[in-house]
């Protein structure tokens, strides 16, 4: 059996397209359309490059037990917080308003949080 990266990559992507899954009555392996898979969603999907989300990227070069961050989202984002060799690190968010997040962490850390 060929190495999937050596297939040619299929850029174009449309709801006919299948994907592989295991039906959940009958345990056995069963191609699903995309199209067949979007209808259980509800709400939107973001999809890369087509409709990107506002994000912001705070980076924390200083150690603190404190990060104060301003981003300009107008929004209360999704935060994940990151080490300095990106390990998920977790802390205290609290959202001051829409546009400002102060995060307190266990010890004073550098590190990167992402906002979505």
């Amino acid at each position: 059996m060929a190495r999937i990266s050596t297939y040619k990559k299929d850029t174009t992507i449309s709801g006919a397209d299948k994907v592989l899954g295991t039906d959940s009555a009958t345990g056995g392996t069963k191609n699903f359309t995309l199209s067949s898979v979007l209808s259980l969603v509800t709400g939107s999907i973001n999809v890369p490059g087509e409709d990107e989300v506002e994000s912001y990227v705070h980076t924390q070069n200083s150690p603190s037990a404190v990060w104060t961050i301003s981003h300009d989202l107008s929004k209360y984002p999704s935060v994940v917080l990151v080490d300095t060799e990106d390990n998920v690190i977790y802390g205290e968010v609290n959202y001051e308003s829409n546009n400002t997040i102060i995060i307190t962490l266990s010890a004073a850390i550098s590190g990167k949080a992402f906002l979505n």
